[in-house]
């Protein structure tokens, strides 16, 4: 083959997945953090999720950008892993905007979006921000209509017709379809360029289906690659994709034949045809797995089993519009901060047991402080609510209350989060606890576990008994945290200690959360002693 045309469709291809990569970039740039909130408010069924996935995936031009966002979502415990599945579907149908764009033949007026983009991106004015996309827009389909201009003259070239013609074996096609898409991270780059090279009479739709079929399996590596260092519900997030496309393939491999003579049987010309068969399988694929989601998640539950419970950053108990009853108002808050709490327990039992390279629950950690700081400002936007309405004495005492330990439990997620740092930060920089240090920080973490786990459990009624015994607790972690800084003393003076600074530094934020833990104690006592207990539950008048 003259390698002059290697060159050139190589060039072409790259300006392609330039183009499309760029074009995806400016998408999200203008729609801002509104891309992120489209996603997370309209999954509130399977099928509103596949329509959104497919609006979405049809705008950025790329199902990958779309399938790693979405992951991202997940693994940030913005959405959930069933309202990702439909995303995930719906992406897959999303895609084939471009094989349908390519066979209408609207390439050819790709030069007039590439000059009306950079126009606007010079002269636009308020229409300015439109000028890259609508740039980069023209230049995905020019670099197509590139690659179709430098084929014309080799179209009945007979290497180049033998090349094309030794991937008439489906299961090869499947694989060069796949290796394409790896390569270039871009399903969107293989079904453009099959498709042009099926109109230039390169290869023929019993050729190019199968490169399809390749190259939807192949669109879900960027994903796998990008869920290997993110929590577990993202991993499965990410294999459900490759699963999806997997198992669409498979089911298609034994209907090939009939398909493919039922996709030329209809007359059209050959990029038609392709651009077809690439809309059908994926919209036919997507439908029946949306169907076919409870058993699909479920096999995918049980191949990669939960670790941990899912965080999914939503209240527990806060409804988006509160009740009328100021009481159940009140009674739902406390429920939201009763669950604040019990995740900062969470926080303090995976920092208590934290060790060297626990990359997981770091990971873990940082997320559970990333919720908590989403509950707390849910709690008190539901306290702004209730506030601007007619309030009795005792209830607007409730509310000042509520805001008061509301903000003392963000605070304390806050110090449980740098408590869990300044544990690994021994690892980081090397350095090593003494086996009486190891035992001195499992002491003090356990007993402010403790006595974390006790408030969660008895919120929002501390009766007198479990007062007392965070009470002593606090009583026992003062006078351990003053023994371990006594031999923190010792042993820097002996030049014995292993762990430097660092550990003062541990205690110092351990001396901390216990603080805030104290002050949530006597804060809410204060309002149980002025308050009948029957005005902290539901229902009362």
């Amino acid at each position: 083959m003259n390698p002059e045309l290697l060159i050139a469709i190589f060039s072409a291809v790259i300006l392609f997945l330039y183009g499309i990569e760029q074009f995806s970039h400016e998408i999200r740039h203008l729609a801002g953090s509104r891309f992120r909130e489209l996603i997370q408010q309209y999954t509130r069924t399977r099928f509103h999720g596949a329509f959104l996935g497919a609006g979405i995936t049809a705008i950025v031009q790329s199902s990958t950008a779309v399938a790693v966002i979405t992951v991202g979502l997940v693994n940030a415990g913005t959405l959930s892993y069933i309202s990702s599945l439909g995303i995930i579907f719906g992406a897959n149908i999303g895609t084939t905007v471009t094989s349908q764009l390519v066979a209408l033949k609207l390439t050819a007026f790709a030069p007039i979006f590439i000059i009306a983009g950079f126009l606007l991106s010079i002269v636009g004015r308020s229409y300015k921000p439109l000028g890259k996309p609508l740039f980069y827009f023209g230049l995905v389909f020019f670099s197509l209509n590139l690659v179709a201009t430098v084929i014309a003259p080799y179209q009945n070239d007979p290497a180049l017709i033998a090349l094309f013609t030794s991937a008439d074996n489906p299961a090869v096609a499947i694989l060069v379809g796949f290796l394409i898409t790896t390569l270039f991270q871009s399903s969107s780059v293989t079904t453009g360029l099959v498709v042009t090279l099926a109109a230039g009479g390169l290869i023929t739709p019993y050729q190019a289906i199968p490169i399809i079929l390749g190259a939807t399996i192949g669109t879900t590596t960027t994903s796998l690659l990008v869920s290997v260092r993110m929590n577990t519900v993202a991993k499965r997030a990410a294999t459900s994709q490759f699963m999806f496309n997997l198992f669409g393939v498979l089911i298609f491999l034994p209907f090939l034949g009939q398909f493919e003579a039922f996709i030329v049987g209809i007359g059209t010309s050959a990029a038609e045809q392709v651009a077809l068969a690439h809309l059908l399988f994926n919209a036919s694929t997507s439908i029946l797995f949306l169907i076919l989601l409870g058993p699909f998640s479920r096999l995918m539950l049980f191949l990669i089993p939960p670790t941990d419970s899912e965080i999914v950053m939503k209240p527990e108990f806060i409804p988006k519009i509160l009740p009328e009853s100021n009481q159940e108002g009140l009674f739902l808050i406390q429920k939201e901060i009763g669950n604040l709490l019990t995740r900062g327990a969470g926080m303090m039992h995976i920092t208590a047991a934290l060790h060297e390279k626990d990359r997981k629950g770091c990971q873990r950690i940082t997320q559970m402080h990333e919720y908590c700081n989403y509950i707390s400002s849910a709690i008190q936007d539901a306290i702004l609510v209730i506030s601007h309405r007619e309030l009795t004495q005792h209830e607007a005492y409730t509310i000042a209350v509520c805001s008061r330990v509301t903000d003392l439990g963000s605070h304390l997620s806050d110090r449980i989060f740098i408590l869990s740092k300044k544990r690994m930060k021994i690892h980081e920089k090397n350095l090593t606890f003494s086996p009486e240090s190891f035992e001195g920080y499992g002491v003090i973490t356990s007993l402010l576990y403790q006595n974390l786990h006790e408030l969660s459990l008895m919120f929002p009624v501390i009766d007198d008994e479990t007062n007392e015994r965070m009470r002593k607790n606090d009583e026992r972690f003062r006078l351990e945290l003053n023994r371990l800084y006594q031999e923190y003393i010792r042993g820097l003076a002996s030049q014995r200690n292993t762990a430097g600074s660092v550990y003062s530094e541990i205690l110092s934020s351990g001396e901390e959360v216990s603080a805030t833990i104290r002050e949530i104690r006597k804060t809410w006592r204060l309002l149980t002693k002025m308050l009948p207990e029957k005005d902290l539950q539901p229902g009362s008048s």
